[in-house]
């Protein structure tokens, strides 16, 4: 047991030192701590009232499996981002070529399709793909624009499936099995 986190756990706004300390009986061989202070109004705990304060405290089966699934929900968050801005592979070319896929580049490729929806873009439109600046039709660029979304919601609905997976699962195990 941890004496100052039952305590705490009892007295929530108790200060150590001011309110209680605790020290240490050196002439028992298993070094026994024990309240040697305490200035709160209400009585001193017991020794069983310390015990079932630390055995409250313990994580119960079920709240260590929601504790896991709350960070298997944020780990898969990351990694849903991480897949999205790490860019997608398009064939709108006529081969396979990647594209950014980061903030600004979803950005660019919005403002550039809203651009040629408004008429104010003409062909070619010069964008990075595979590293290297390439002239594409207009007709390219809303295809290319359609793979960014497929690329986006083909991930966001991974993490959905997921995230589902997750909150069903009934184990530690189960929970920790779940990966992107």
């Amino acid at each position: 047991m941890d004496m100052v986190k039952s305590i705490f756990h009892l007295f929530p706004g108790a200060q150590p030192g001011a309110d209680f300390r605790i020290a240490v009986d050196t002439s028992e061989e298993n070094m026994k701590p024990y309240i040697s202070f305490w200035n709160l109004e209400a009585a001193q705990p017991t020794e069983e009232e310390l015990q079932a304060a630390w055995k409250a405290m313990q994580p119960t089966p079920e709240s260590q499996i929601a504790n896991a699934k709350l960070s298997k929900t944020a780990e898969l968050n990351t990694a849903c981002n991480a897949a999205i801005l790490a860019g997608f592979t398009s064939n709108v070319l006529g081969a396979n070529h990647t594209y950014d896929f980061d903030y600004e580049a979803q950005t660019n490729l919005n403002t550039m399709l809203n651009a040629i929806i408004a008429g104010l873009v003409s062909e070619p439109i010069i964008w990075k793909a595979s590293n290297k600046l390439q002239p594409h039709t207009i007709d390219q660029f809303k295809t290319l624009f359609t793979d960014s979304l497929t690329h986006k919601t083909t991930s966001i609905n991974k993490y959905w499936e997921l995230k589902m997976t997750v909150e069903s699962a009934n184990s530690m195990e189960g929970v920790a099995s779940i990966s992107w």
